[in-house]
């Protein structure tokens, strides 16, 4: 699971970077808000996480800028304020959640399971795989004709971006940053590798392919069913 984090506190982003990661989520912080909103609206995320009062944009910006491009993730706002009127004009932007400062790991850990139970159920029902096809994310499997086929962490990790993603076209700059956590381009065919290679392992044969590539583009998935 995929957590933006925007924190300006150096102890405090420390503290919930090191725990969360600990407990298994991929973390990208960031500590101020123009960053944070750059890397918040590029999307690919599963959960966020922001602080209210941030250098340059405050997290209700944030949010707000999120909404605008139908970025529809849940986001736990954290503050200093405990002021009603505030936590209400944050919901009311789009937030799902709100934690006072200081509070514990555990809050926020069950925080994030209780986001994480609501949106899997509504991802879940609205995500279809092509005929055929069963995942197995504890593998790292997909079962294609009842035939379990193996895939590579950053295969995985690319295909369930183009499942989440399917019929949008995924340029190299968002594949490169949400699979392999690159924000520049190192003028290397690694997406166009990786894509081959779940073509040959996903793919039926004589028939087209779910990958498709938009030469000067990126790259969509369809299920052509």
């Amino acid at each position: 699971m995929k957590l933006l984090f925007v924190e300006d506190d150096a102890e405090l982003a420390r503290q919930v970077l090191e725990e969360l990661s600990n407990d298994g989520y991929d973390i990208r912080l960031e500590t101020n808000g123009s960053r944070g909103l750059e890397a918040a609206v590029r999307g690919g995320w599963d959960i966020a996480i922001l602080d209210v009062t941030l250098p340059g944009f405050s997290g209700f910006d944030i949010v707000d800028a999120m909404r605008e491009e139908k970025i529809d993730i849940p986001v736990i706002f954290l503050t200093a304020k405990s002021d009603v009127s505030d936590r209400v004009h944050g919901l009311s932007l789009g937030g799902d959640d709100y934690l006072t400062k200081p509070f514990s790991m555990d809050e926020l850990r069950a925080r994030l399971q209780a986001l994480t139970r609501r949106y899997s159920k509504t991802r879940s029902s609205a995500t279809s795989l092509p005929s055929g096809w069963k995942l197995e994310p504890l593998l790292r499997e997909v079962v294609v004709d009842g035939k379990p086929v193996s895939l590579q962490p950053r295969e995985w990790s690319l295909l369930r971006l183009c499942l989440e993603h399917e019929g949008e076209v995924l340029t190299n700059s968002f594949l490169l940053d949400q699979v392999w956590d690159i924000q520049f381009d190192p003028g290397t065919n690694v997406i166009n590798s990786t894509i081959c290679r779940l073509r040959k392992k996903l793919d039926r044969p004589e028939q087209p392919s779910h990958f498709e590539t938009l030469r000067g583009r990126g790259y969509v998935f369809r299920r052509h069913d």
